[in-house]
Formats: structure tokens, sequence, C-alpha cells
């Protein structure tokens, strides 16, 4: 085996039994809402939900407006990303997908806290207490 061949099992362990997969990164993909659900449960228990780290989160919320659309900062791809709900349907306008990560954060955010009021501007400060 040479120094470039990094066969290994589907668990990431390389046939020497090391880790090949040190360099993935749990929370940060864009691929699915499954890990846009993990990177709102990681937010959601994070020390500091403003923090732009990306060890601290990979998803930030910056703007929600109920049954409209959600702001967030991805902190893996430093940019913004807009998430807008038209007729109940969430669409993420940077990924230009309704199945990707920031889909299923905007997705959580709305189920813990659209019941709220509909329609109008939440401010982070009351989301986060």
């Amino acid at each position: 085996m040479n120094g470039d061949d990094h066969r290994g099992d589907s668990n990431g362990k390389s046939i020497d039994g090391n880790n090949n997969n040190s360099s993935v990164i749990r929370y940060g993909k864009c691929e699915s809402l499954d890990e846009g659900t993990f990177a709102f449960m990681h937010w959601l228990n994070s020390e500091d939900k403003r923090s732009l780290s990306f060890t601290d989160n990979a998803i930030v919320l910056l703007k929600f407006i109920n049954d409209k659309h959600t702001i967030l900062y991805d902190t893996r791809l430093h940019a913004e990303v807009d998430v807008e709900i038209n007729k109940g349907i969430p669409y993420c306008k940077y990924c230009k997908e309704d199945d990707c990560a920031h889909v299923g954060f905007a997705i959580c955010l709305e189920q813990l806290y659209g019941h709220r009021r509909s329609g109008t501007e939440e401010r982070i400060e009351d989301i986060i207490t």
C-alpha cells in the first residue's frame, strides 16, 4: 500500500485500524435535513448562540420571521443564508434546494418557536433566552 492509498471499511477505519475520517466535520455539511437538525440541536445547546465560530456553532440564527423567512449564518461557508417559507414550504435560496441543512435548521426553528406569532419578526434575544 502506498502513501496515497486510503482504503478502509465503511466506518472510516483504515486497514491498519486508524480512523481515516479525522478531517470529517460533524456539523456543517449542507447535504441533508438531518444535518440541519443536528446543527440546530447543537446551536440550541450552545453556550454562545451568537458565536460565528465553527467550533461553537455550524449554523447561527440571525433573523426569524415566522412563516416568512429565516436568515442564518453558515460558519463553514462564511455566508448568510436565506431560507424562505412560501405557503408553508421552506426553500433555501443559497443552496437552491428544499432539503439541505439550512432548511432542516429552519424547520426545527419553525417547529419550536413558530407558534408564538405569525408573520412578525422575532427578536433573537426573545428566542434564545
